[in-house]
């Protein structure tokens, strides 16, 4: 994992980034806002990976876990209900830190560091874009321990996500998850979706 964790840093620090004001504009693993998954990916692929279903279902989120990933051990997309051209509204690349369902007291240091490293790359690609960070502990009774370090860059045409997630040491044994750090690009749609209508 170290190891791995050390490869992420190297890539992301000699990337060559150009500035960019539309969110359209910046990918991930390649990938971008306003795509076709199926420029990446077949129907049966789609389909049978895991998927998230909200209390609101105009859309959905599917995670796709691939050895082709450079950067990212799985990406998750944000797709609008009944779309056949299943056209990307929101894309995450998530990295993990130890293994699912065990504590591991080096997550929230290693995902801050790690976090800090991309941060740098976000803010130079997105100069002019509204920027704040917020630091908490606890999401209710699913877990009052879990730590979230998390930044945000607003937009006119979307918003970019850093977060960091490192699950207590009861909560993550008992729902068997992974601490992990996300980024996160979302249209303007399904950002106000997910803030007043998905629960």
């Amino acid at each position: 994992m170290r190891a791995f964790i050390a490869v992420i840093v190297l890539i992301f620090s000699l990337q060559s980034w150009t500035k960019a004001e539309d969110i359209s504009d910046f990918e991930i693993e390649g990938m971008s806002i306003g795509d076709s998954l199926l420029d990446y990916f077949d129907i049966n692929t789609i389909e049978n990976s895991r998927k998230y279903e909200y209390k609101n279902d105009k859309f959905y989120s599917v995670d796709i876990w691939d050895d082709k990933f450079k950067l990212f051990q799985a990406l998750q997309f944000h797709l609008k209900k009944n779309d056949k051209k299943y056209i990307i509204h929101g894309l995450s690349g998530a990295l993990t830190f130890g293994e699912e369902g065990v504590y591991y007291p080096n997550s929230e240091k290693e995902c801050k560091k790690q976090k800090q490293i991309i941060e740098k790359d976000i803010s130079g690609i997105f100069s002019n874009a509204e920027k704040y960070s917020e630091y908490a502990v606890g999401q209710g009774d699913y877990d009052p321990k879990v730590i979230r370090q998390d930044t945000y860059y607003l937009l006119n045409t979307g918003e970019v996500w850093i977060q960091c997630v490192t699950w207590g040491k009861k909560a993550k044994k008992k729902h068997n998850i992974m601490d992990n750090l996300r980024l996160t690009i979302v249209t303007p749609e399904f950002e106000k979706w997910m803030t007043t209508e998905a629960y």
